[in-house]
């Protein structure tokens, strides 16, 4: 059973707020099943986060690690573009608008690619609320 740890920070709290949905579909149960990698998200002079997918389990920390599978380095806005459908992520990697550190572990990208856009995409796609911003 896959499960999701509360986070402590705010941005955290979006990150899990994504993976929530995807809980009840047996297709995402079953990539995370058995995946055991740390992944390093900075962004540019913002925010850093590290998720943490351990056997079921997903984690999302603030700040940086020392060791891990895969790292992405990019800006907010490039970020909030890739979320919203607005910018490719292969256009956006050439550009230099997102940098990967050990991008030799091709099928961590792969498949993280895999369970990050579609989250992202689904969380974007929701109405918002009257009253309330739309942060991602």
């Amino acid at each position: 059973m896959v499960s999701i740890n509360e986070s402590d920070h705010v941005f955290g709290m979006a990150i899990m707020k994504i993976f929530t949905p995807l809980l009840e579909e047996e297709k995402f149960q079953k990539k995370i099943a058995n995946w055991n990698k740390l992944i390093v998200v900075e962004l540019k002079g913002i925010y850093t986060f590290s998720l943490i997918f351990d056997k079921g389990v997903i984690s999302c920390e603030y700040g940086d690690r020392e060791k891990y599978n895969l790292k992405l380095i990019t800006t907010f806005d490039a970020f909030v573009g890739i979320a919203e459908g607005t910018t490719g992520l292969i256009p956006a990697f050439i550009r230099g608008r997102i940098k990967v550190k050990k991008i030799y572990n091709i099928f961590t990208v792969l498949k993280f690619i895999t369970i990050l856009l579609p989250a992202l995409k689904r969380a974007t796609a929701e109405p918002i609320a009257e009253g309330y911003i739309k942060v991602f």
